[in-house]
């Protein structure tokens, strides 16, 4: 067997497992499972905690590594995937806040939110794809943080689907069918990265930043109830 057949091979698994660890959430929400509170309390936190790791301790010594791109510009790249990732997600109109009280409620809402939610799984894929083409580490690392901020972020979403009446064995398929649009698009991105390969560690700084921005999506909003509670405590205890 080749290794490039072997990487394909090694890409499409990990792939395949990252669909449906990311869809376990979701799953077990179906399944009315105790787990899924826990994972709702604690599971943005591990998200944020992972990516990061992924962008600190994988994807910027990747960048050092490969000594293309001067040190100086980095910080600035990373701030550009930033910016983008944020202009994404404004437009898509889809940030990842989990327990929104405004979630959706009619089937209408909700087959629109399927729909962003694909593009942003797709877009997913083309990070992982490019990832696996820079090394099969930093590919492995990326799937586990694409892993653990999606597990979360799918009970949210099977979530709003129950809200909005629809049957449960309708809300696993279309999730399922919206998962596994990674798969595609993350070989096709692991294709294309081979003609790419000499801007890969602009590629991979925007990737940080864009993991970056995903950490602090996850986190944002607990830091914004624990203000507002600190705000309450303080107020009370003026008055």
């Amino acid at each position: 067997m080749s290794e490039t057949i072997l990487s394909i091979l090694i890409i499409l698994l990990v792939t395949i497992c990252t669909t449906f660890v990311s869809l376990s959430g979701g799953f077990l929400l179906l399944s009315n499972s105790k787990l899924t509170r826990y994972f709702q309390k604690y599971g943005a936190i591990f998200a944020a905690i992972v990516l990061l790791y992924a962008t600190f301790f994988d994807v910027i010594p990747e960048v050092l590594e490969a000594n293309a791109v001067p040190v100086w510009q980095i910080p600035l790249f990373i701030a550009a995937g930033f910016l983008i990732c944020f202009v994404l997600n404004t437009l898509g109109g889809h940030l990842h806040r989990h327990g929104d009280k405004h979630a959706l409620r009619s089937k209408k809402q909700a087959i629109s939110m399927l729909i962003v939610d694909s593009i942003h799984t797709a877009l997913d894929g083309v990070i992982l794809g490019l990832s696996f083409a820079s090394s099969l580490g930093t590919g492995i690392t990326t799937a586990t943080a694409t892993a653990a901020h999606e597990i979360p972020q799918e009970i949210g979403d099977f979530s709003i689907m129950l809200r909005s009446k629809m049957p449960k064995r309708q809300i696993a398929k279309v999730q399922i069918i919206s998962g596994l649009l990674l798969i595609p698009f993350t070989l096709l991105s692991y294709f294309i990265g081979d003609f790419i390969s000499g801007v890969m560690p602009v590629i991979l700084c925007f990737i940080a930043g864009s993991f970056l921005f995903i950490a602090w999506g996850e986190v944002a909003p607990g830091l914004g109830k624990i203000w507002r509670r600190a705000k309450k405590t303080v107020k009370k205890s003026v008055n």
